[in-house]
């Protein structure tokens, strides 16, 4: 739309520019100067202004492009629904109705086949049933003995574990007992020998003597108390980890079990299902001969009449369709020429503006005659840039 709107565009200038500005190529301002006092007259003044410029520069100029945008798609719109209007005619799929009209026969002839169908389908569902209900039975309790005999199999290993760990922390207290002991042994024998040793009239020295054998035995007995307690707390430690383990163990082994149990399961089912369904097919295919013998001879007239009454909707449809878009065409070319009318009343105005602009511009710097092509005057010098520069302050 941008490329055709140009060329109406520039017409409309140099039409404009034609009643504005010009006569053949340009215009003779039509006000005077005192004639200076110079013995030779000069020529005029002759300047150009770039018209299709100076018009793109003004302030409006953004309004005169919107409205091109919005004529160009409303024609793009016209031209959208001038096309859907010549398309081809919707098509029906009238499936469906012959679908509905071969059930509703089908439910009239044979209720008595329908009664029969929903008791085979509702006895082969009970047997699947009942079929895999026992077979869900048998995996849980065989999976309850598998169970029950590796929890058995994990409780002991887990027990002997922890035992095994209480005699070694039980040896290893013995141990070192028996090292603080002998560690022990000769200071405390040496404290002992100088009590005996002492003078029963130095108390002071046997009281000291004495508090030393005492603070040097709880000594000993604090770190054996303190290594035993150590190892009290790491069987302690152990036990606890051994417990949880053998609780992990547990829950893996039973999500196992039923992981297992329901892949089983699901197996069967899936064969119970394809068994069931197949059955059920065979007897629904039996049946379904039967009837259409019967069918086809009362659907002919069915189907002449939903086709008949599909016709006269469509006709019905066309109809109101292209009555919906003659209306929108209408309305659309209204809308285009209200456009076009504004853009008209746009461009006059701007037209207007650049012609007081540049009288008034060519009054201040003293041209005497300004151009529209520079054609007219090739070494007239253009001055759409100050022109520019004075509508947009």
């Amino acid at each position: 739309m941008a490329n055709s709107v140009r060329p109406i565009i520039r017409l409309a200038l140099a039409a404009a520019a034609a009643a504005v500005l010009a006569g053949c190529g340009g215009v003779r301002l039509p006000w005077g100067r005192p004639a200076p006092a110079a013995p030779a007259a000069r020529g005029p003044r002759v300047v150009v202004v770039d018209l299709d410029r100076a018009t793109r520069a003004h302030p409006r100029w953004a309004e005169i492009d919107a409205l091109d945008k919005r004529i160009q798609d409303l024609l793009g719109q016209l031209s959208a629904v001038a096309a859907s209007a010549g398309g081809a005619a919707p098509s029906i799929d009238l499936t469906p109705e012959l679908r509905a009209a071969a059930q509703q026969e089908s439910a009239q002839l044979t209720p008595e086949f329908r009664r029969r169908m929903d008791a085979q389908v509702s006895g082969a569902q009970a047997a699947a049933h009942r079929e895999l209900d026992a077979y869900a039975a048998k995996i849980r309790a065989d999976q309850e003995r598998e169970f029950e005999a590796k929890r058995l199999e994990i409780q002991a290993a887990s027990q002997k574990a922890v035992q095994d760990k209480a005699n070694a922390l039980q040896q290893d207290s013995a141990q070192f007992q028996r090292q603080m002991l002998e560690q022990y042994r000769l200071p405390l024998l040496n404290l002992r020998l100088k009590l005996d040793a002492a003078a029963p009239a130095d108390k002071k020295a046997s009281e000291a003597l004495s508090q030393q054998l005492q603070e040097l035995t709880k000594e000993r007995d604090d770190k054996i108390a303190a290594h035993d307690k150590a190892n009290q707390d790491a069987l302690a430690a152990f036990q606890k980890q051994q417990q949880e383990a053998f609780t992990a163990q547990l829950q893996a082994l039973s999500q196992e079990l039923g992981k297992q149990g329901q892949q089983l399961l699901d197996k069967k089912a899936a064969e119970i299902t394809a068994r069931l369904h197949t059955d059920l097919s065979a007897t629904q295919a039996q049946l379904n001969a039967q009837l259409t013998a019967r069918m086809q001879a009362d659907m002919h007239a069915r189907q002449q009449a939903i086709i008949s009454s599909a016709r006269t909707q469509m006709s019905a449809a066309q109809s109101q369709s292209l009555q919906t878009l003659q209306v929108r065409v209408a309305s659309l070319r209204a809308q285009i020429s209200e456009a076009q009318a504004e853009r008209a009343r746009l461009m006059a105005a701007i037209m207007a503006d650049l012609r007081v602009e540049t009288a008034a511009l060519a009054q201040q710097r003293g041209w005497d005659v300004v151009l529209t092509r520079a054609l007219d005057a090739p070494d007239a010098p253009d001055v759409t840039a100050d022109l520019i520069g004075r509508i947009k302050k």
